[in-house]
């Protein structure tokens, strides 16, 4: 799916060759996106009883541990066995930073902490994620660059909104509309995500294949 992202140039053909995650890390993205869809709904309607949302905190935190493993892989594995600095700073960054998020509402959802430190966090985070987008279209990155700078950027949305949303007066019109914004922006991440997953995981079985 992704421009040269597949195999090991330039390698012998004994050497192993590390693993390409962008499937897990978009499945993963997916599944955050849509686990947070559904929390900010149940926020904006007020349906959260203690237990849903430990449970929540409880499937964050399991979603943003995996995400660092991955940024992991994409930063110290070699990127799938050959230079490619311009993807490892892409990718690598963007799953760095969903995984802190990720980590970060857990921790807050968990101990039901004020949201507002939370949302400083995840703006700033957001914000890096608009440029990331802005460097896939400068850059023609990926085979799929308008998807792939659609989901930069509905990341980035997403992320951004929590800051006014968690400003808001709780209970009022406004806060309402902010979360219900937040949702829809999450669930298109999640749309986006998990079509060029599964899409990517085709092509690296059929690249195998030859």
């Amino acid at each position: 799916m992704f421009r040269t992202l597949l195999g090991q140039v330039g390698a012998p053909a004994s050497a192993i060759s590390p693993y390409n995650p962008l499937v897990v890390a978009l499945v993963l993205l997916a599944a955050g996106a849509t686990l947070s869809a559904l929390f900010l709904f149940r926020e904006a309607r007020d349906s959260h009883p203690p237990s849903d949302r430990q449970s929540f905190a409880w499937l964050f935190g399991l979603v943003g541990a995996i995400a660092l493993l991955v940024s992991g892989e994409i930063f110290w594995a070699n990127w799938a066995g050959f230079p490619a600095s311009q993807y490892t700073e892409l990718f690598g960054v963007a799953q760095t930073l969903y995984a802190v998020v990720m980590l970060a509402a857990a921790f807050t959802i968990y101990h039901n902490l004020d949201p507002r430190p939370f949302a400083w966090m995840s703006a700033v985070c957001g914000l890096l994620l608009f440029q990331g987008a802005r460097a896939i279209v400068s850059f023609d990155l990926t085979l799929s660059p308008a998807v792939s700078a659609l989901i930069w950027v509905t990341a980035g949305l997403a992320a951004v909104v929590v800051l006014p949303a968690s400003y808001a007066p709780t209970g009022s019109g406004t806060r309402r509309s902010l979360v219900y914004l937040g949702v829809l922006f999450a669930v298109v991440l999640a749309a986006a995500s998990l079509g060029m997953g599964l899409e990517a995981h085709y092509s690296h079985i059929a690249e195998a294949m030859g």
